[in-house]
């Protein structure tokens, strides 16, 4: 079974914006419409998990502003900047068929369709022309697949698996980065 951990991030605060206590909201999400009205996220504190309630979002010069409920100066807000904001698990929408969550990939065996292993994915990377799958084999060599229908041909998630037609030679020289 494919273990959802209980809280997701959906972005990150950057640094203040004036002195009114806004702060830039860094999007991380394939929905931005969450970021679109007051909205509450949770922050991982030195104290256990907090909920905040970012409000009057707007977009100055192409970027997220917005405010934090009840924080309305430079000082306050400086506490929040480089935090990740969460939604929790339950709060997570139905994805289309074909479309999957980074978490539902991490930890998936990537085979052949003869079933000959070529390693983990310990990471999904974001592109803007698609995601790539960071594949690591038993050596700790790594390998990059561009997540793209022409390679993955079936996706398993509650067995953990992702087989593949790997274009040629893409498992032949490991990543050194």
């Amino acid at each position: 079974m494919t273990e959802k951990p209980e809280y997701i991030v959906v972005g990150k605060l950057g640094r203040y914006r004036g002195t009114s206590g806004q702060i830039y909201v860094h999007e991380l999400t394939d929905n931005p419409e969450r970021f679109a009205k007051d909205a509450a996220f949770w922050i991982e504190t030195k104290s256990g998990w907090k909920q905040i309630e970012i409000v009057s979002p707007e977009v100055m010069s192409g970027k997220l502003v917005a405010k934090i409920k009840g924080v309305n100066t430079k000082e306050e807000v400086r506490r929040y900047t480089n935090l990740y904001l969460h939604i929790k698990d339950d709060e997570l929408g139905e994805l289309p068929d074909g479309s999957y969550y980074h978490f539902d990939l991490v930890g998936s065996r990537v085979v052949s369709p003869e079933g000959n292993e070529y390693g983990k994915v310990i990471e999904v990377e974001d592109f803007p022309a698609n995601d790539v799958l960071l594949i690591e084999n038993s050596a700790g060599e790594k390998f990059r697949l561009p997540a793209v229908a022409a390679y993955i041909l079936e996706v398993k998630t509650e067995e953990k698996e992702i087989i593949i037609d790997p274009p040629e030679g893409i498992f032949d020289s490991p990543d050194e980065n």
